[in-house]
C-alpha cells in the first residue's frame, strides 16, 4: 500500500490530484480520489481496493481510508459482504459499520500496522488512528490549526504540497549519519512531524478544535507470572495472528524466508488451505538458504531462492531512498530488487518478520555478552544502567554545532526513563523508546515496505502487543521466551536448525554454547572468503558490506560526481570532508559510508523535486 493524504479545509481538486501523484512510486497503482466541501483525501495503494479501498456510507456521508492493513477472522469478511449498504473495500466496510454502532473509540484498538482516517460529516469531525508500534508511517502539517493540516503517509510527500511552508531540519540529518535514524517525532523537515504510535487524533472543523490522545500505552497490567505462561501466551497470539494474515482469500501469500527462527513462525502458522511461497534472498547458496529449503518441504511451502546480483545494494540505491524518504540506510533496503518475483508469483499478501528482534528478543535492551576466557559468548545479560543510545547501535559523534540540539531531543524523548535500571520495568521503557514509533527502527525496511508490496506484519496484530506489554525483560534475553514458543508452532520442524546459531529452536544454554564452540573451531580450520570479510557473500541472509565499497563501480562513480554543494553541507554534518577518507577505510566502517550515500541520494532527489514543481 503506496499511502494516504487528507487536506483539512477548503482545497482546489487539482491539489489532491497532484497529491496522489506523488504518492504514486509505480505503475498500475490503484488511485481514489474524494473532494469534501470540509476536506479532500488520496488513497493510492498496491493493495487489492475490493479489499482494502475505502469505504462510504451514502446515507451518512462517513467515509473510511486505510493505508496499511487490518486483520480479521473469515466469518468477519463474509460479514462484510453483506454490507451491501456500503460502497468500497470489505475492510473498510467493516471499520464503518464498527464505528458506526460503537462510536470513534470502537476503532482505536485496530487489529493491524495501518494508518486509519474516518470523515464524519454529521459533526465535521476527522479522525486518525495510527497503531500500536507505530509501524505504519503517518506524519502531521500544522495539526494543530486544524484549517491547512496534512496527513500523510509520506513526509516528502507533503513538502512537495505547494500550498506547504516547511524548512530543511539539518538537525534531523545529523542525527541520521550519527545514529541511522532520527529522534521521533522528527523528520527531515521543520514543520512535519509524526502523528504517534497508538494515537487518536481528532479534528473538529466545525469550531476548529484538535485533540490527540494515546489509546494503549504498555506495561500497564503486571508481568507474566512463569516463563512457560509467557511462552504459551505469546504462541496463542501468533498462531491466529499469523493465520488471520494468510487466509485464502489474501493468498497467495509470499513469506520473505530465512533459515533463523522468525521466518518459520510464518511457514508453520499459516493457514493450512493457503498457498504459501517462502522467497529466499543470498549472494551464494549457503547455509541460510539450505536451512530455508528444509522448512519449506516439512512444511509444504514452495521455497523461491533468489540470487542477488554483484550491484544490487548499490544499483537500487536511488531508488529505495526515494522509497523511505531518506529515512533508512539504504543497507537494510533488501526487498525492492525482487518486486519483479513477488509479481510473477502473483502474490496478494507479503509478509516478513522484521521487527521480532525488537520486540521478543531484547535487541534493543541494556545488555552484555557473557564471556568465558575473555572471550563473548552467545548469550547476553542484562546491563544495569540505562545507555543514551538508540541501542543497538551506538552513535558516532556529532560535530560540536549540534551536540546540544542533538542531546536535547534525545533527553526529552528518554524523559522518565531511569538511569539506574533495577527491575523489568526500567529496562522495558528505555527499549520501548527504542522500539516505538517502528516505522523509525534500525534494521528493518521501514515503512518503504508499505510502499512498494501488499504488505503487512503479524507482528502488528493486538494481541501480540498485549504480549509485549506483559513479557518480562529477562525472557527476552537470549531469545529465549521467542524461541521456545516458535520451537511448539513449528512442531516437526522444530529440530531444524537455527541457521544462525546452529542450535534447535528452544535450545538450552548448554546446546546453544556447544553450538558455538563447534561453530567457532570449524570457522579456524575452514575459513570462508565470505565469513573472512574477503568476498560479497556471507553464510548469513545478508552481504558483506564492505566488498561494495572496493568493487562497485556504481557507488565509486556516483560519489565522485557529487556535487560541492553536498560536499560541503555533508561535511558539516559529518564533522569532517568525507572525500578525504581513502576507499580502504570505508571498508573498515561500510555502514558509515552507506548512510552517507543515503543522505546524498535523498539531497539529489529533493533538489530534483524542487526543480520539476511547477
Amino acid at each position: 500500500m503506496a499511502g494516504l493524504y487528507v487536506i483539512l479545509g477548503q482545497s482546489e481538486p487539482a491539489r489532491i490530484e497532484a497529491a496522489a501523484r506523488r504518492l504514486t512510486y509505480f505503475e498500475g497503482e490503484s488511485v481514489s480520489l474524494r473532494n469534501e466541501d470540509r476536506c479532500a483525501f488520496a488513497w493510492v495503494g498496491v493493495n487489492d481496493p475490493r479489499l482494502w479501498g475505502p469505504a462510504f456510507d451514502p446515507q451518512t456521508g462517513l467515509y473510511v481510508l486505510l493505508s496499511g492493513r487490518v486483520a480479521f477472522e473469515e466469518p468477519q469478511w463474509q460479514a462484510a459482504e453483506r454490507l451491501t449498504h456500503l460502497t468500497g473495500g470489505l475492510a473498510c466496510k467493516l471499520l464503518l459499520d464498527l464505528y458506526l454502532t460503537g462510536g470513534a473509540e470502537a476503532l482505536e484498538r485496530h487489529n493491524g500496522p495501518a494508518a486509519l482516517v474516518i470523515w464524519d460529516p454529521r459533526s465535521d469531525e476527522l479522525h486518525l488512528y495510527s497503531d500500536h508500534f507505530g509501524y505504519h508511517p503517518v506524519f502531521l502539517y500544522r495539526a494543530e490549526a486544524v484549517d491547512g493540516a496534512v496527513i500523510a503517509t509520506a513526509p516528502d510527500a507533503i513538502a512537495g504540497d505547494d500550498q506547504v511552508t516547511v524548512s530543511d531540519d539539518d538537525v534531523s540529518m545529523v542525527e541520521f549519519l550519527s545514529a541511522w535514524r532520527t529522534t521521533p517525532p522528527h523528520t527531515y523537515y521543520q514543520g512535519i512531524r509524526y502523528a504517534g504510535a497508538a494515537t487518536h487524533v481528532t479534528w473538529r472543523l466545525r469550531d476548529k478544535k484538535f485533540h490527540e490522545r494515546i489509546y494503549w500505552t504498555p506495561f500497564q497490567d503486571g508481568f507474566y507470572g512463569t516463563f512457560g505462561e509467557a511462552s504459551r501466551a505469546l504462541e496463542s497470539a501468533l498462531q491466529p495472528a499469523i493465520r488471520n494474515r494468510t487466509l485464502p482469500r489474501l493468498g497467495p501469500v509470499l513469506s520473505f524466508t530465512s533459515g533463523g527462527m522468525d521466518s518459520r513462525a510464518v511457514l508453520f502458522a499459516a493457514h493450512p488451505d493457503s498457498e504459501i511461497i517462502a522467497l529466499n534472498l543470498y549472494d551464494e547458496p549457503n547455509r541460510e538458504s539450505l536451512v530455508a529449503q528444509q522448512l519449506c518441504k516439512v512444511c509444504g511451502a514452495r521455497y523461491l531462492g533468489f540470487a542477488r546480483d554483484k550491484d544490487y545494494y548499490p544499483r537500487l540505491m536511488r531508488e529505495t531512498t526515494r522509497l523511505s524518504n531518506g529515512m533508512w540506510s539504504i543497507e537494510d533496503q533488501h526487498y525492492l530488487g525482487v518486486r519483479g518475483v513477488v509479481g510473477a508469483v502473483g502474490a496478494n499478501t507479503v509478509l516478513t518478520a522484521c521487527t521480532t528482534d525488537w520486540l521478543f528478543k531484547g535487541y534493543g535492551l541494556e545488555k552484555r555478552h557473557r564471556t568465558l576466557f575473555g572471550k563473548n559468548l552467545p548469550l547476553h545479560a542484562l546491563v544495569p544502567r540505562r545507555a543514551d543510545a538508540f541501542l543497538p547501535n551506538w552513535p558516532r559523534p556529532v560535530p560540536a554545532e549540534y551536540e546540544r540540539q542533538v542531546r536535547d531531543r534525545f533527553d526529552a524523548w528518554f524523559a522518565g526513563v531511569p538511569r539506574e535500571l533495577t527491575e523489568d520495568r526500567h529496562w522495558l521503557l528505555a527499549e520501548d523508546k527504542r522500539i516505538r514509533p517502528a516505522c523509525y527502527a534500525v534494521s528493518v525496511s521501514g515503512g518503504s515496505m508499505y510502499r512498494m508490496y501488499p504488505y503487512d506484519t503479524f507482528l502488528g496484530d493486538r494481541a501480540i502487543a498485549d504480549c509485549y506489554s506483559r513479557m518480562p525483560a529477562k525472557w527476552k534475553l537470549n531469545a529465549r521466551v521467542w524461541g521456545d514458543a516458535v520451537s511448539h508452532m513449528a512442531g516437526a520442524a522444530r529440530d531444524v536448525v537455527n541457521a544462525n546459531s546452529g542450535a534447535r529452536l528452544g535450545a538450552s544454554r548448554g546446546e546453544i554454547l556447544g553450538s558455538f564452540a563447534a561453530g567457532w573451531l570449524k570457522r579456524r580450520l575452514f575459513p570462508s572468503k565470505g565469513t573472512a570479510g574477503e568476498g560479497l557473500a556471507t553464510e548469513g541472509s545478508w552481504p558483506n558490506y564492505g566488498w561494495y565499497v572496493e568493487h562497485s563501480t556504481t557507488l565509486r562513480d556516483f560519489w565522485a560526481a557529487v556535487p560541492g554543494e553536498d560536499r560541503q553541507r555533508v561535511a558539516r554534518y559529518w564533522g569532517s570532508d568525507a572525500w578525504a577518507v581513502p576507499s580502504e577505510q570505508w571498508r573498515q566502517v561500510p555502514l558509515d559510508y552507506f548512510r552517507l550515500l543515503t543522505l546524498l541520494n535523498w539531497l539529489d532527489l529533493r533538489r530534483e523535486a524542487r526543480r520539476d514543481s511547477p
